[in-house]
């Protein structure tokens, strides 16, 4: 055998050698690996390294702080624009009373706003009424057996709130609700004589409920429910409550029917004012009545304070009537007054007025059986009755009541031909149809 042979065949045979031995230690290894996993510590250990690397790898065990983790990691998220809520417009709360036309209090009676919930009124007659500030509120008032009346009215007004519900005949129909009030908002403002801001004064729509009040700069605003209007100044006096400022504006024509609109500059002037008492027949004072002043200035109301004393000032110089509102069945007589300087004096006195039953009769005598009657006051229907089979109603009346009579079935009217209080029964007198 050659030198070559020999060497190729002792390098094969140490090459299979090696291959063995490898072969051997790699079985070895596995055996003992496969014994080690056998052993819970050792399995354990090894779930644990698994997951100790799974966590590594997220990077949950990263040394970087959670803001910045999360910045690493942060998607960008689609931008979501919210519809703004509607605007809370500015409301007021107002309280009122309500009343009969005989000046007692009418409780349970219903006050229905145009835009909000039914409200009634309480033991002593009064409601409070949620209303928005710069617009004008649509109020229908109704009670068993009464006239239902729609008011439109303001949040803001320095004069009370007095509803006063004439009694309802068969006859009457249902009042009509009101036009809609224009959808607008004047601003302005309103100087002294000195052309400087006058501040708390009243701004009214002349002939409507509708007012504002000054700020400290003079400015105000005020719901405009018609696109024409005219507008009166109203700053009470000082602390005696007489004189005060009033301006009576030229008509206004708004430029549009919706939206705010810019109001002419209003220039107050001094003013006069109205003081009196108000007292029953025998001399008794009233307090907490309200008293009605109506003039070219539009129609304002006050309440009498203690020993029956009421002041209205803020008067353009002009002829007023005052006129009170019943009171426990005493009812009083409107007084004409001419304010042409600070303060002119107007008592006022109320006369109890009681039911009488009186006896409806045709021209020939007869009992006018079944017909209705109602009898007015001063202006204002005080009561209705039916002639029951005897011919007598029960009506309040006075000295200068006015009658109104119908047929019971048609409602047609009958002629009043005269009305006798001294008979013995007091008699009425009708010409039949």
């Amino acid at each position: 055998m050659s030198l070559g042979h020999r060497r190729d065949s002792s390098r094969r045979a140490k090459f299979h050698r090696r291959s063995s031995l490898a072969t051997w230690r790699c079985v070895k290894t596995a055996g003992n690996l496969i014994t080690l996993l056998r052993k819970p510590s050792v399995a354990v250990a090894t779930w644990s390294v698994l997951v100790l690397g799974l966590f590594v790898w997220r990077g949950d065990l990263s040394l970087s702080t959670p803001d910045q983790h999360a910045a690493a990691h942060m998607q960008p998220e689609p931008v979501v624009v919210r519809r703004p809520e509607a605007p809370q417009l500015p409301r007021t709360q107002r309280s009122g009373r309500v009343f009969d036309s005989m000046g007692f209090l009418l409780v349970g009676a219903e006050v229905v706003p145009a835009d909000g919930a039914t409200l009634k009124t309480d033991a002593d007659g009064a409601f409070s009424v949620d209303l928005l500030r710069y617009q004008a509120s649509d109020l229908l008032v109704r009670a068993d057996g009464r006239r239902h009346e729609w008011l439109r009215t303001s949040a803001l007004s320095p004069d009370p709130l007095t509803i006063c519900m004439e009694p309802s005949a068969p006859w009457d129909t249902l009042p009509k609700p009101l036009e809609p009030a224009a959808m607008l908002r004047g601003e302005g403002e309103v100087q002294g004589v000195d052309r400087r801001p006058l501040a708390n004064a009243f701004v009214n729509v002349l002939g409507t409920d509708c007012w504002g009040i000054t700020d400290e700069t003079g400015r105000f605003e005020l719901p405009l429910p018609a696109t024409t209007s005219m507008f009166v100044v109203h700053q009470p006096g000082g602390e005696n409550g007489f004189g005060g400022f009033a301006a009576l504006s030229s008509p206004f024509i708004s430029p549009r029917a919706h939206g705010i609109v810019p109001l002419p500059t209003l220039v107050g002037q001094r003013a006069g004012s109205i003081r009196g008492t108000v007292r029953t027949i025998k001399g008794e004072a009233i307090a907490g009545l309200t008293i009605e002043v109506r003039g070219p200035g539009g129609r304002r109301r006050v309440t009498s304070g203690a020993g029956g004393v009421f002041v209205l000032s803020g008067l353009v110089p002009a002829d007023y009537t005052v006129e009170p509102f019943a009171y426990r069945g005493a009812v009083g007589e409107a007084v004409e007054v001419k304010v042409d300087r600070a303060v002119v004096a107007c008592d006022l006195h109320l006369t109890k007025i009681e039911e009488a039953s009186v006896r409806v009769v045709d021209e020939n005598g007869a009992l006018a059986v079944g017909v209705w009657v109602s009898s007015s006051l001063h202006g204002l229907r005080r009561g209705v009755d039916q002639a029951g089979s005897d011919g007598f109603v029960s009506l309040p009346v006075g000295a200068s009541s006015k009658f109104e009579v119908r047929m019971a079935d048609s409602f047609v009217s009958c002629l009043v031909r005269q009305y006798n209080a001294d008979a013995e029964p007091a008699t009425l007198v009708i010409a039949q149809p």
